[in-house]
């Protein structure tokens, strides 16, 4: 049952308009005694004919919609997270999300039959028959208050489920509880005993005592009418499904569906996962429903992914509430400033971010430059602030230094000591908080999403204007349509090469990074190898206006991004494509008085996983023991 599981969750979908007050109180009272964590979903259905991607701006909308809820009071200071999942049908949704979030009770909010924008019964049924924990759906009642409580009992499958339920709730709301056993009319007064005796002492190992409860016997054919007599004079009935019914076209059974179009009572019905069931029968809509399954294909896949992981930074600028999000996680959080002669932008973008993110809200705990060997003023500037810089060819120098920002940025992983690592491009000149915390905030957020992407309007000036056309060149030209080709999981990023993005040191330490122009391309193919697409997630950061790349150097970048595709095309397909990749590139150069070939070499090589590098395995012993005498002292 529920109540063993040391990480409790309960997932609650949001299949309507809103969710019944008595959702509320019940959801509550079990949060309340279990002291666990309340997922609610939000879920948006595309037709059949529409990409799953047209669903990303309605999955926003309800993002934002579910943020701004205040359904719960939260006395009990219950955490209460929000997901909203794209899909056909909400039943899908549901089902991935009660798995995603490894959930142990999942309670459905009753849909009636005129909502119109969906079947009720085919949806019942599907959750009925289908869901992978214990389950209450629940049918709202006319009554304001739950003072007293009626438990049916006619079978033992979900016994369990409902008295753990019912503890919960007359608990939380100090009502009165009836338990009432129904037997056969033909029943004689010693089996009704016997009956009476083995109920009582299931009671007490469960916790309740006979003071606890009112018993109530009763000697029936006809159980849905006892139920119903019963329950004009209760406010909460509890009842488990059936083993199975072929009645009224539905899992619920003859005598639940008698009860709920019969009493004003709220009626919660209860499911255990592992009660014995019979699912020979199933109903001709959910057959139907179950015969037109099929698995998706690699673009319902991305259109999904496209749709659930995409964000906007706005959707992060409560930057409070990502503090108590980052307290309450035990995170520590560490921006990293790869630089390379950024005398005209390191400034400004250490003064905006500091002073926004680290001192007036301590979102960050750490900001440190990464300096790959500058020769202007960068490093100087940077130290005027205060903040750390590192010059990577002294962080683990017996690794060696390539001139590259991903040998920086792997080294910064043994500098820095967050828990989360974003990293920014040091070269923007319209610098905002939002392309920090919109980084971080999906991951504080949603758990599940391990790494993020930043992707804006990256428009091109020319003289002294800026057009929205022309930027991300290389990304148009050579990222994306190799990706589609050969990685097309991945064909949903709208950036795949920004130099923004963040994520968990969980993740990032266990993979390699490239140490030239192929990090960011590589750090994309490897997170998705080893950790699948979900939890990689993207956020739009509006606009970003930098220094343009002259046409030579995306020359030489496409040529390094070719490779590291290539290269991880043969890790994955175990086939070599090339016996030998040539890792020069020919550049064309053009001077007043020549025209000639210039031979460059362009070769990408990958630093192992961090994790497997002895000392950074040391240095890490080294912080975990120093906070451990921090919490001691």
């Amino acid at each position: 049952m529920f109540y063993s599981s040391s990480e409790f969750k309960i997932l609650l979908p949001l299949v309507g308009s809103d969710i019944s007050t008595d959702t509320i109180k019940i959801a509550s009272s079990i949060l309340a005694e279990k002291q666990g964590s309340l997922v609610i979903l939000g879920t948006v259905e595309v037709p059949e004919e529409m990409s799953l991607s047209t669903g990303a701006l309605q999955a926003r909308n309800f993002r934002n919609f579910l943020e701004n809820l205040n359904w719960f009071d939260n006395a009990h200071a219950i955490e209460i997270r929000n997901r909203v999942k794209v899909s056909r049908r909400i039943w899908d949704a549901i089902d991935a999300a009660v798995k995603d979030e490894s959930c142990n009770l999942l309670i459905i909010p009753w849909l009636d039959e005129d909502k119109g924008n969906m079947s009720q019964s085919v949806l019942i049924n599907e959750v009925l028959d289908k869901s992978s924990t214990d389950l209450l759906i629940i049918r709202p009642g006319k009554k304001k208050n739950i003072r007293k409580i009626l438990v049916p009992l006619r079978g033992a499958p979900h016994v369990d489920l409902i008295i753990d339920t019912v503890m919960a709730i007359s608990h939380k709301f100090n009502a009165e509880l009836t338990i009432m056993r129904i037997l056969n009319e033909d029943v004689t007064d010693k089996e009704m005993r016997r009956e009476e005796a083995l109920l009582n002492s299931y009671l007490v190992r469960r916790g309740l005592n006979k003071d606890d409860y009112n018993f109530l016997a009763a000697c029936s054919n006809n159980t849905a009418e006892t139920i119903i007599k019963e329950a004009s004079q209760h406010d909460l009935i509890i009842m488990g499904t059936p083993l199975y019914s072929k009645s009224n076209g539905t899992r619920l059974g003859r005598v639940i569906k008698t009860v709920i179009n019969n009493t004003d009572a709220t009626v919660l019905i209860a499911q255990a996962v592992d009660a014995a069931t019979n699912t020979t029968f199933l109903p001709e809509e959910l057959l139907r429903l179950r015969n037109g399954e099929s698995t998706a294909s690699i673009s319902e896949v991305v259109d999904k992914w496209f749709a659930e992981n995409t964000f906007h930074a706005s959707e992060f600028s409560n930057i409070e509430k990502l503090i108590e999000l980052k307290l309450r996680q035990g995170l520590t959080i560490s921006l990293g400033l790869p630089a390379l002669n950024e005398e005209q932008t390191i400034g400004d973008i250490i003064e905006t971010i500091k002073g926004y993110l680290y001192d007036r809200y301590p979102l960050l705990d750490e900001i440190a430059v990464i300096d790959s060997g500058s020769s202007d003023k960068t490093v100087e500037i940077a130290k005027s602030y205060g903040i750390k810089v590192f010059k990577d060819d002294e962080i683990l120098p017996q690794w060696g230094s390539r001139l590259g920002k991903g040998c920086a940025l792997w080294k910064s992983l043994y500098a820095l000591k967050g828990d989360i690592i974003a990293w920014i491009d040091t070269d923007i000149k319209n610098i905002h908080p939002r392309f920090v915390y919109g980084l971080v905030g999906p991951i504080l957020k949603y758990p599940r999403i391990k790494y993020v992407k930043g992707y804006y309007r990256r428009p091109v000036k020319i003289g002294d204007q800026f057009i929205e056309t022309g930027g991300g060149r290389v990304t148009e030209l050579t990222a994306r349509p190799l990706l589609n080709l050969f990685f097309p999981e991945l064909s949903g990023l709208v950036q795949p090469l920004s130099g923004e993005y963040a994520g968990r040191r969980e993740v990032l330490e266990k993979v390699g990074f490239y140490n030239g122009y192929g990090v960011e391309m590589g750090l994309l193919i490897n997170i998705l190898e080893q950790f699948g697409l979900d939890v990689i997630g993207q956020v739009d950061l509006i606009e970003r206006i930098h220094r343009n790349q002259s046409l030579e150097n995306l020359s030489k970048m496409s040529f390094a991004i070719i490779q590291v595709v290539i290269e991880n095309l043969e890790k994955r397909h175990r086939v070599e494509l090339l016996q030998k990749m040539n890792k020069t590139m020919k550049l064309i150069m053009h001077e007043p008085s020549q025209f000639y070939l210039e031979l460059k070499a362009i070769e990408e090589s990958m630093k192992p996983p961090i994790a497997t590098v002895p000392e950074y395995e040391d240095r890490f012993n080294e912080l975990i023991s120093e906070n451990l005498l921090e919490d001691i002292g």
